[in-house]
């Protein structure tokens, strides 16, 4: 896909370890300020898809490794994540872009003629 190309490893969320009420390890999810909630959504569904093909098919093995963390969603935000350049317009928060400085946004060379259909 030429979007998760664009986005890079800038467009992942960063997670908060913590113990839950009774021991669990809890994994918060926390979402960089400049995602907007469509690009959000499809990077959760990414997650969801990753998470559903590591466990094994009907008379399959199973995969090797550490089991990817169950990441709950949280209204947590990550302000020091960096936006990558260069992405449609849509895929940035709308309250995010108008905080930039003008010099700011033409650095982020957002393409606004163009719209990404999630």
């Amino acid at each position: 896909n030429d979007l998760m190309q664009l986005v890079g490893s800038q467009g992942v969320s960063s997670d908060k370890l913590d113990t839950g009420l009774e021991g669990h390890k809890v994994c918060w999810k926390i979402s960089p300020a400049w995602h907007s909630e469509e690009l959000a959504d499809f990077m959760h569904s990414i997650d969801s898809l990753i998470i559903s093909n590591r466990h094994p098919r009907v008379r399959h093995r199973s995969i090797h490794g550490q089991e990817p963390r169950w990441h709950i969603p949280s209204s947590l935000v990550n302000k020091d994540a960096v936006a990558p350049p260069g992405l449609p317009l849509n895929c940035y928060k709308d309250s995010w872009l108008a905080c930039l400085l003008p010099s700011e946004r033409k650095k982020l060379d957002a393409w606004a003629n163009k719209w990404y259909n999630f």
